[in-house]
């Protein structure tokens, strides 16, 4: 069963319209016509509304349009905003898509080779977003470790430690209502501050990035983003192709900043993670 007749079913079963439909999950009348007769597929957000309505997960959804998913989040990588700090106009900005390499090719063993961290599966449900260590290498060695060291329902503490095991820093998960907000503390520098919120009336979701005048650049679900400290960019991150659990090389630019970056590109792999999961598994 494809998506469209997923989707006509579940709203029958409900004994509602495609009007009530639209009105229960904020879109119009004619973009439920659209998706039951296949002419556009629902967004991420879309999906997560009507799994939670019709009480079945998004998986079971998807299940006879092997690419629809793939479809939505390309798609909805545009619809997340993240807000922070005016950023540079650097020509130096733009997206080579060469960059996007394979795991292989990022593993070069030489002293310029680039950091690669493979995200772990998180423990517990993904609403918490445990992990209790996440490792980034550069040619097999380690450079930066995430080590959770306290851990209570969705809130968390990490200490980031560099190399050699030395303490770098910390990062706290904490929850606003729902979304997770996550604060980074690294000694010299601000406290630095993300916040995850979903818009319903805007549709989209907003990271609020604030502190150390850090912003962020390019699309945090897509396939590179870079960040900046006040007008000057620090780190790229960029996703490999990976077969198994996303995998990523981080490039960070400036060696009188790098755990500062390296703080702020994992809250952004770490709520990157936590909304792939969510989307997974919202309904179950």
């Amino acid at each position: 069963m494809n998506v469209s007749e997923q989707i006509r079913r579940g709203r029958e079963a409900l004994g509602m319209s495609q009007a009530d439909l639209a009105d229960a999950i904020w879109v119009s009348r004619n973009t439920v016509s659209n998706w039951e007769t296949g002419a556009t597929t629902p967004d991420i957000q879309s999906f997560i509304l009507m799994s939670a309505l019709f009480g079945v997960t998004i998986d079971e959804m998807v299940k006879g349009d092997a690419n629809v998913m793939a479809r939505a989040i390309a798609r909805d990588r545009n619809r997340l905003l993240v807000v922070g700090p005016e950023l540079s106009e650097s020509g130096d900005r733009e997206i080579e898509s060469e960059r996007v390499s394979t795991v292989e090719a990022a593993g070069a063993q030489d002293a310029d080779a680039p950091i690669t961290l493979t995200m772990p599966e998180p423990q517990g449900s993904v609403v918490f977003g445990n992990y209790e260590r996440i490792d980034a290498v550069r040619a097999g060695m380690p450079e930066f470790r995430l080590v959770r060291t306290f851990a209570l329902f969705s809130m968390s503490n990490y200490r980031i430690e560099n190399g050699a095991g030395e303490a770098v820093g910390t990062i706290h998960r904490g929850r606003a209502t729902f979304d997770p907000v996550y604060q980074l503390r690294v000694p010299g520098f601000e406290r630095v501050q993300v916040r995850r919120e979903w818009k319903p009336g805007e549709f989209r979701t907003v990271y609020t990035i604030e502190g150390e005048g850090v912003g962020v650049e390019g699309a945090v679900l897509g396939d590179e983003f870079s960040i900046w400290r006040q007008g000057g960019r620090i780190a790229t991150v960029t996703a490999l192709r990976s077969s198994g659990r996303p995998v990523f090389r981080i490039e960070l630019e400036d060696d009188d900043t790098r755990p500062l970056a390296f703080g702020v590109a994992m809250i952004f792999l770490l709520l990157r993670d936590f909304d792939c999961n969510w989307v997974r598994t919202s309904g179950e």
